[in-house]
């Protein structure tokens, strides 16, 4: 019996035993180390938010002014040119027959003018030796006139069909990039049919579109916030242009948001989001989904005093909730540290360590 109750002698023995010592041993404080935020002043969430692309300010569709057919192409889509660049020509054969044509009826036409004019001189001639009558000179000044006339005419239909001869050569109207070409050899074109299409350079705009309910919004807005899918990166831009009526089939009025501060990480085509401000975003804060701890119906996030480490529930308004993000109101205020990970694993009052910063 006596090895029965030993263990219990030793658990009423050991406290009496330290305290006549006194050295009763106390338990550590336990330090959890969670991420957190920084709140500030980006974090308030857009109301609305409208997928688009990247697209250039100036966009031209290039065709030939005359029709034929393509022997030559000279770029390939996403190939940078310069102003007056070749982009394609076309079979300029028979425009250079044209031409040659035209330059002949030219040709014909000054001699025709140079003989009329010296039958002129010698009937001037004749006419001060009373040979012929004033009517016969009147008749050779006439046929002067009308020579001037043809060679004029003929003149201007040797500039037009050298023109033409230009137009089968198709070139670029501006430095830029060519988005789009379909001039293949051996494909047929009619005068003005569109055979490429020019993002010339300079400023870069988000194409997005907007449903009827968010016209009145999207025209008072002064600013909007420019997303890059791929780089991950912000912009800010304004509303440069707004359709005056609803495209047909989709039912939503095209607008391009102009970038204020556009990068070289900005390409044409990029996908991007553009965010249209909340006219209550002086009141929202925008978090990491995970910073949100929901209990019995109500939301609170943890909030770090800086100077003891120490943690505090503050109770906040769910405004609106995203894939990985959450904005609300009261509660917290811009600059304060708030825990991004692990809130269902704290208490009040708890000390923490921080771990590296995560993005709000």
């Amino acid at each position: 019996m006596f090895d029965a109750a030993r263990p219990l002698l030793l658990a009423t023995l050991l406290p009496l035993l330290f305290a006549a010592c006194g050295k009763v041993p106390t338990p550590a404080e336990e330090v959890r180390p969670v991420r957190y935020t920084v709140v500030g002043d980006d974090a308030a969430q857009p109301s609305e938010r409208f997928a688009g692309e990247i697209r250039a300010r100036q966009e031209t569709k290039l065709g030939f002014r005359v029709a034929g057919k393509v022997v030559e192409k000279l770029v390939n889509a996403g190939e940078h040119v310069k102003k007056g660049q070749a982009i394609a020509r076309l079979d300029a054969h028979d425009y250079a027959l044209d031409l040659s044509a035209k330059r002949a009826q030219l040709a014909a036409a000054e001699h025709d003018l140079a003989q009329k004019e010296a039958d002129l001189r010698r009937y001037q001639e004749l006419l001060a030796k009373n040979f012929i009558s004033q009517a016969q000179v009147d008749q050779q000044r006439n046929a002067v006139s009308a020579a001037h006339a043809q060679l004029t005419a003929a003149r201007a239909s040797a500039d037009a069909s050298s023109n033409q001869t230009g137009y089968a050569t198709l070139t670029a109207v501006a430095d830029g990039i060519v988005t789009d070409i379909s001039a293949e050899p051996g494909l047929v074109v009619s005068a003005g049919q569109p055979v490429a299409t020019l993002a010339a350079d300079g400023a870069r705009e988000a194409a997005i579109a907007v449903p009827e309910n968010k016209l009145a919004a999207l025209r008072t807005a002064k600013s909007f916030t420019v997303t890059l899918w791929a780089a991950n990166k912000h912009y800010t831009g304004h509303l440069r242009e707004l359709a005056g009526a609803a495209d047909p089939a989709t039912r939503t009025y095209a607008a391009r948001i102009a970038l204020d501060n556009p990068d070289d990480a900005v390409k044409l085509g990029m996908t991007t989001s553009v965010g249209l401000p909340n006219a209550n975003a002086g009141e929202q804060i925008r978090l990491p989904l995970t910073a949100l701890l929901d209990e019995q119906g109500k939301h609170y996030v943890w909030v770090i005093d800086p100077a003891s480490r120490k943690v505090g529930r503050k109770p906040v308004s769910v405004a609106a909730v995203g894939t990985d993000w959450v904005a609300v109101s009261g509660g917290i205020v811009r600059g304060q540290q708030v825990v991004t990970a692990g809130v269902h694993l704290l208490r009040d009052g708890q000390r923490v360590s921080l771990l590296k910063e995560s993005a709000a």
